[in-house]
């Protein structure tokens, strides 16, 4: 880098989190608050709940977004 120029800064925040799941938690949550958290009685929104949980796991984290490859060029530049 020249004199004078900034250092490329990227944005490493995490976004909101992971909002795949959150219908079914809202509904199992919803659930329990109604049956006073007698979980037998939930049990369907809980299935949803734990399929959803299991289905994103599988799917993994997405890595090649672009403040990734950003910060991959970021450190083959300070080498």
């Amino acid at each position: 880098m020249g004199k004078g120029q900034q250092p490329l800064k990227i944005n490493t925040r995490r976004g909101r989190g992971n909002l795949e799941c959150m219908d079914e938690m809202t509904s199992f949550f919803a659930c329990m608050a109604k049956s006073m958290d007698v979980e037998d009685k939930c049990a369907a929104e809980r299935r949803a709940l734990t399929n959803c949980a299991t289905a994103a796991m599988r799917k993994g984290k997405q890595t090649n977004t672009i403040n990734y490859h950003l910060q991959r060029l970021g450190r083959m530049i300070r080498r």
